[in-house]
Parts: structure tokens; sequence; C-alpha cells
């Protein structure tokens, strides 16, 4: 077995997700290409010793200008590598550390913030409420499941976001009327998948734990997409939300209604609820 197909295979064995797979993947082979440049040849991380490692970090620092951030995935992909695939300690590392670069965020006035929600309509102004809202990443808001609602409480459960912290947001009144709408929208779409013995993705530690949630409405999406496609993994068709793809379009087409000359993207809600 290739060494990237065994990197792939301890990353899902240990439950790691696809997005941290393909971090994971790009950070190795890049490692693998700086390293082959140097000798000349590839050459098995196994057979190297920790000054290559030390090395890459301190180029993607100082020739690729990465962020800190991007140098810190690198260094979890290298170490993991090491320690859960070949189990190679490495440890005591020294290296150039990417600089932090002082950026304030983007933010939308009161007036900006009403101007652009004012523009969008149906689904996409639900989602945009509950960023703006609940301060949500547009990855939590369209991963959101039926399970994650809770009405009487008036709150909303974040599973598993960036950096794997879960955390319990209030629900704006505001936005309750149109996200009953939306349930008995995704009910309907739950019900057809049922008919012909569809299930909805599942986290995969959960899939083989309770594989019967996988039929369950609970587990369902708040915003589902209109049909099945092919699990990445497992190739099986399973149902998944929607992707950010339509979104981002009204996004990018509001803000050019708007003719805010702000670099304004859909995290920008998030901000910009932080400063009102």
């Amino acid at each position: 077995m290739k060494l990237e197909e065994q990197l792939r295979r301890t990353l899902r064995l240990k439950g790691h997700a696809q997005s941290t797979e393909k971090s994971y993947v790009t950070r190795y082979r890049q490692f693998i290409n700086f390293v082959k440049t140097k000798k000349q040849r590839y050459v098995h991380p196994a057979e190297l010793d920790h000054k290559e490692v030390e090395n890459f970090l301190s180029y993607l620092a100082n020739d690729k200008k990465v962020s800190p951030a991007t140098q810190r995935s690198a260094l979890s992909a290298l170490k993991f590598l090491y320690e859960d695939v070949l189990n190679i300690e490495l440890s005591g590392l020294t290296f150039a550390r990417a600089p932090k670069r002082a950026k304030l965020p983007v933010v939308l006035s009161f007036g900006e913030t009403r101007k652009l929600l004012d523009l969008f309509t149906g689904t996409s102004r639900l989602q945009s409420e509950l960023m703006y809202g609940c301060g949500l990443r547009i990855s939590d808001c369209l991963k959101l499941r039926i399970k994650d609602i809770e009405f009487e409480s008036k709150t909303i459960q974040i599973n598993h976001s960036k950096g794997s912290k879960s955390r319990l947001l209030m629900l704006p009144n505001s936005v309750v009327p149109r996200l009953q709408e939306q349930l008995e929208v995704a009910r309907t779409m739950f019900q057809s998948m049922r008919e012909y013995g569809g299930q909805v993705s599942m986290p995969e530690a959960l899939g083989f734990k309770a594989p019967s949630w996988a039929e369950s409405w609970d587990w369902f999406w708040v915003f589902p997409a209109n049909q099945d496609s092919k699990h990445p993994r497992s190739k099986a068709l399973r149902r998944f939300h929607i992707g950010r793809e339509k979104y981002c379009r009204e996004f990018k087409r509001a803000k050019q209604s708007c003719q805010i000359s702000k670099a304004i993207v859909p995290h920008t809600w998030r901000h910009s609820r932080t400063n009102q």
C-alpha cells in the first residue's frame, strides 16, 4: 500500500473529517515534492531526519509567506504522518515561525446590513438571517440538522465547528417563522427520500455505531440537497446538505446590487453581528 493511501486509511480509522483528510494529504504532497526537488529523487519520509521537516516548515514561512494557521496545519499533518502512520516520534522541532499579520475583520454598518439583507429572498434570506443573527459560519449554517433546532428554548446547537468546538446559541425570534417554514420543506423532502429507502449522510463514526439514525428525521438536514449523491469515501448514495456555491452566487449578486465597496464575503455576517 502506498504511503498516501496509508495516510488516508489511518485518518479514516481515527475518525477524522473529510476536510482534515484533504488538508493533510495536500500538506503531505507538498512535503514530498519539497524534498524531491532538493534531493532530485523521491525519498520515503521514514528515511529522512527531522531536519528536512524543519526545513520544509521554514520554507513555508520564509519563501511561501504562508499564514501561521497554514504552517500549523502543515505541522499537524506531518506529525500525524510520522507519529500515527510511521510510528516515528516527531518532537523538538526548530523552524522559522510564520509571522502573525494584524488584520481587522471587515464589518457592515447596521444600515448596510439591513440594505444587504433585503436583497435576499427565500432560503438564502433565511440563511443570511441565521448567519447574522446567530453569528454562524456558512459551513455551520449549511450543516444544521433538525435535532440542532430547539424552538421551545429558542436555541441552536452547533456541533463540531471550526476547531472541533460545539456551542449553544440563542435563536432570534425574528427567524423562527421562516425557519419553521423551511423545516416543513425539509420534512417533505425527507418523506420523499424515505419512500425509496434513502439515507442521510452521517458522521462516519456514528454511521457505524448507529446506522439506523441515517433514516431518522432528527438527523435530516435543515437545508437538504434536492437529490442524493455519492459519498466521497464509501461511494454509497446518501443525502447531503446543499453546497455553499448557490449561496455564494446569491451573496455576490446582492453585494453588486447593493454597491458596497467593502471586501465582504458570507463570513462578514458573523463579524458584523459582533460589531453592532
